[in-house]
């Protein structure tokens, strides 16, 4: 290999770290930094021999500074010809390994304990591969911002050109002269958003199935596209969409186009990077203000709260199944995205499957607004990502203490709407509080299993053992109010045959209706116990 092309496979790692300024990744030693090799990082594996790969840089996942065989990995990892190993500092002091690595000839890098190893895998990988680019005869493309880099690929593909994040928000766009365009286009540059069309979800589909560029035929007035999707490993980051004017853009094209992917994955990963501590701890915060606690109100001065509300919780969930963890991401920045361009400061936030939002000023007309929004973004997530989504909205409360029991509601909501199997809608806790307050009934029921009626119990065993209808045709009798007529028409019985089934709870179970406390409690139970 001759010295120029050792130059071409390798980068000095104070310009990669340049590079990953803001990401969390520090220099640690204090040697001389050698180069590295451009080529995809290595992950530590403790339970397999260390594969040397010169002037690699190797990801010590599972390593603690504390342990002695750290140092010892340091030191293997040198001698098998990596340029530096990465580590966390978990809270430890690092200078002892950061000696260890002087010694050893390898840099040491540290990255902060909050930043995740696939996020950090996958921001080297993409830096790496645009050093690569960067140094290439074949790819003059440098590192600006993504405006920049726009201009830069509607110059080299022939084609004006707009970068859009999984949101499909327009992230920049090129603006050469004389690159014709169309009304989708100027749209989306307008309002920075794609705007939705029937045919989106299809073409969206083909680009991100595809490891490469793709062309997508125009639905006349539009034009035709060459896009390709932006991805960090196998990790989606949105895509590039060039306007293909008389459909000519030939195989150069394409292959420009995929270089370029990987110059605004860095970009793309760069930005997300600088911001994920600062979302993390927002994050976190709001997810202690749901839970509820002493602290509320100081939470809620951290996120910029004031202490009176009206506020309201709304919880979105997809269907269960439906969406794997990429969609899953898809939907939660689809509700923040929609959420907080909606509602003066609405904050978003997901635990689990479910993804809440906070809505301040929740009161009088605005909770319609809020519903329609809600039913909205039903509509998008079925349209756009193919999932059903379920949303409910907890009541409207007076004080930052309160927004705790609006999430509670919501959940109890979402709770009922699964259980009713009715994918894709909406409720509010007040328009179902009647049975919100049996469902709270039912958990103090199950606490304290005294309180539950004797009577309504034999009944559902009876049922269970029998196969009978004793507790369906009581229920439906008390529901309806003691009405024969209507209760048998429920039932689609003949009315003869519901007064033998009433006749037969009495005999069986004792049952007297005459009693209004023993029904109260009789009725409640047989709710209570369908609940359960």
């Amino acid at each position: 290999m001759t010295e120029a092309t050792q130059l071409n496979s390798s980068t000095h790692l104070p310009h990669l770290l340049e590079m990953l300024q803001d990401t969390g990744l520090v220099l640690g030693s204090r040697a001389a930094p050698p180069r590295v090799s451009l080529m995809s990082p290595s992950l530590y594996d403790p339970f397999g021999p260390l594969e040397g790969l010169p002037g690699g840089i190797l990801l010590g996942i599972g390593l603690h500074p504390a342990e002695p065989d750290t140092a010892g990995v340091i030191r293997a990892a040198a001698e098998a010809g990596f340029a530096a190993v990465v580590v966390k500092k978990l809270q430890q002091d690092i200078e002892h390994l950061a000696k260890v690595a002087d010694d050893a000839g390898i840099a040491l890098l540290v990255v902060d304990d909050d930043v995740r190893w696939r996020h950090l895998n996958a921001l080297l990988d993409s830096a790496l591969n645009a050093s690569a680019d960067a140094g290439s005869t074949v790819s003059p493309l440098g590192v600006g911002d993504l405006f920049a880099l726009a201009n830069a690929i509607a110059a080299m593909v022939g084609g004006a050109t707009t970068i859009e994040n999984l949101q499909e928000q327009v992230l920049a766009y090129s603006t050469l002269e004389d690159q014709p365009i169309d009304e989708d286009r100027r749209r989306g540059i307008l309002g920075r958003q794609v705007p939705y069309l029937p045919e989106n979800a299809g073409q969206y589909a083909a680009v991100f199935r595809s490891s490469g560029a793709v062309r997508i035929e125009g639905v006349r007035p539009a034009m035709d596209r060459l896009a390709i999707a932006v991805r960090a490993g196998k990790e989606p980051l949105g895509s590039i969409w060039v306007v293909d004017v008389d459909g000519d853009l030939d195989s150069d094209a394409e292959q420009a186009l995929e270089r370029a992917a990987d110059i605004a994955a860095l970009h793309m990963l760069r930005a997300r990077s600088s911001h994920d501590l600062a979302r993390q701890q927002r994050a976190e915060l709001l997810r202690r203000l749901l839970e509820g606690g002493d602290d509320a109100v100081l939470v809620s001065e951290q996120l910029g709260l004031r202490h009176s509300g009206p506020f309201a919780v709304v919880a979105f969930q997809p269907e269960v199944g439906q969406a794997a963890e990429t969609t899953l991401v898809r939907i939660a920045d689809l509700v923040t995205t929609q959420c907080e361009a909606h509602g003066q400061g609405a904050q978003c936030v997901q635990v689990g499957p479910t993804i809440y939002a906070i809505f301040p000023a929740a009161a009088g007309p605005s909770l319609g607004s809020i519903e329609a929004l809600a039913r909205r973004l039903n509509d998008r997530a079925r349209a756009s990502l193919g999932v059903e989504m379920r949303a409910a909205a907890g009541p409207a409360v007076g004080t930052v203490p309160e927004i705790s029991r609006s999430r509670h509601d919501a959940d109890l909501v979402l709770l009922m709407l699964a259980s009713d199997g009715s994918p894709g809608t909406y409720a509010s806790a007040g328009e179902v509080r009647s049975r919100l307050t049996l469902l709270e009934l039912a958990a103090t029921f199950r606490k304290a299993p005294h309180l539950l009626s004797a009577a309504a119990r034999r009944i559902k065993e009876y049922d269970a053992d029998y196969g009978t209808g004793y507790a369906l045709t009581l229920r439906t009798y008390l529901d309806c109010s003691r009405d024969s007529a209507r209760t048998a028409a429920a039932l689609s019985l003949h009315q003869n045959t519901l007064r033998y089934r009433l006749k037969r709870l009495r005999d069986l179970f004792g049952v007297d209706l005459d009693q209004p406390e023993d029904t109260l409690v009789l009725w409640l139970g047989l709710h209570v116990l369908e609940l359960n």
